[in-house]
């Protein structure tokens, strides 16, 4: 993509993105910050990692919007996984390294991507933000689909590894939209809610932030996962690298401002004509992806071949040696020596053990042995808490009594992930689950998030 002269058209304050500064270093100067109990994980994971994810982000946006970066590690009390703010990252303790020192990069996964996440916030979300506050997408559709791109660069993967990582996330984010929006209100589905009158303020200069009060939009991921998947579809329309290209265009004459919507998409449509001649236009796009609730086509289309990618496969083959492990227990006497088969099961990545996970979820029975060697042969309660939680799912779901120990442990230590596993403890009606809910909730309300403490006591008490 060629420059064309696009340049600074913000108010007149002293700008990083000079040509002096735009030849500035590629790690910015950091430190990390946290409790003396967390440091030595803090350093595994968060010190080791925030250097390589910086230079990776230079090298996919360009300059630094800010000239230094301290990362804080907030407790479990803390809402949300991350938040990022000029200067600081808070990040949740959840995402620190959770395995032992020799587990490899592949227990730093969660870390790593999401302080890419929080990191890519500097260019979208703060340098750059959304005029109108119903257009979160703006922020964390772009985050969200920028994490992925700069979490490869910093693990330095070929293109065929960044593409198949690529889309194994892509599809567990399009199981976790699918589900979000079968189980929600439409009108909390859509991304520009406001839709004509998006960015319009009264003679006062105030503006209604719609659905702000509304407690189920609090723990909805449309806007960061619907965001993502336009970004993705646009980016297939136009190349990803030239789509990357644009990003940075787009940055370096909207910096220091606020946007909407239409700002980033004419852009586009202007620097890629073909795409409106291929019938791609601001409300073609509008009416697919930003004003409707629901899907849109290319998204279904898309999902069926993610499923089919070489990562996904392999898991599918692994689900099927649990399945049969799992019913060649069922229906055994107790008395009669169970011969534990003997099963090759391949090594799979954070994200290919979260898949396992969800889809052995599916299953509706799995048998005491299948999930004792699932929890022994894959060590899940040493994996990052993404893996952790779908683990807990599973033993919730199955009544698996004998780790009990790990759900009470996720909810009290990962408070920002475990709203959710309150409302399955308590909708089966088993008097034991029901009890550890109400335990938990117990041990962690003084330090709880008001707004989660709230939700969870709707359903616990």
């Amino acid at each position: 993509m060629v420059d064309d002269g696009v340049s600074c058209s913000h108010g007149d304050y002293p700008c990083r993105f000079t040509e002096q500064l735009a030849r500035s270093q590629r790690v910015i100067p950091h430190r990390v910050f946290g409790p003396v109990s967390l440091l030595q994980k803090a350093q595994m994971g968060v010190l080791k990692l925030l250097p390589r994810c910086l230079a990776a982000a230079h090298a996919v946006l360009g300059v630094h919007p800010f000239p230094r970066l301290d990362v804080l590690i907030i407790p479990a009390g803390f809402s949300s996984l991350g938040m990022a703010s000029p200067h600081i990252i808070f990040l949740s303790q959840s995402v620190l390294h959770a395995g032992s020192p020799d587990s490899g990069e592949n227990g730093l996964s969660l870390c790593g991507s999401r302080m890419c996440h929080e990191i890519a916030h500097s260019w979208f979300g703060l340098v750059i933000g959304a005029r109108d506050w119903t257009e979160e997408w703006i922020s964390e559709g772009f985050a969200t689909y920028l994490e992925d791109i700069i979490w490869a660069q910093a693990q330095q993967l070929s293109l065929q590894e960044t593409a198949e990582q690529s889309d194994l996330k892509a599809l567990l984010r399009w199981r976790r939209l699918s589900d979000e929006l079968q189980n929600s209100e439409e009108e909390l589905q859509i991304l520009r809610p406001n839709m004509e009158n998006t960015g319009q303020v009264s003679e006062s200069g105030s503006s209604t932030v719609k659905h702000a009060l509304n407690p189920d939009k609090t723990f909805m991921q449309v806007h960061y996962l619907k965001g993502y998947f336009l970004l993705r579809f646009l980016a297939s329309q136009v190349g990803e690298q030239q789509f990357i290209d644009f990003f940075r265009l787009f940055v370096k004459k909207y910096h220091g401002q606020l946007i909407l919507s239409q700002d980033f998409l004419r852009m586009l449509l202007i620097i890629f004509p073909d795409m409106e001649r291929k019938g791609l236009t601001l409300s073609a796009i509008y009416a697919d992806w930003l004003d409707r609730p629901g899907i849109p086509k290319w998204l279904y289309e898309k999902s069926a071949v993610w499923s089919q990618a070489r990562l996904v496969e392999e898991v599918k083959a692994e689900v099927v040696k649990w399945i049969l492990l799992s019913q060649s227990h069922q229906g055994k006497g107790r008395k009669r020596k169970r011969i534990e088969p003997k099963v090759n099961y391949k090594e799979l990545t954070s994200e290919q053990l979260v898949m396992l996970l969800e889809l052995l979820l599916e299953e509706s029975e799995l048998s005491v042995a299948a999930m004792l060697a699932l929890q022994r042969t894959y060590n899940l309660q040493n994996h990052d808490a993404e893996v952790r939680h779908r683990w807990c799912e599973l033993v919730v779901k199955h009544a698996h009594n004998q780790a009990y120990g790990d759900v009470e442990h996720f909810l009290v230590h990962d408070q920002a992930m475990g709203v959710y596993l309150y409302g399955e403890l308590m909708v089966h009606e088993d008097p034991e689950q029901q009890a550890l809910a109400r335990r938990c909730l117990s041990l962690v309300q003084e330090d709880m998030d008001q707004s989660a403490r709230t939700v969870v006591e709707e359903m616990v008490l």
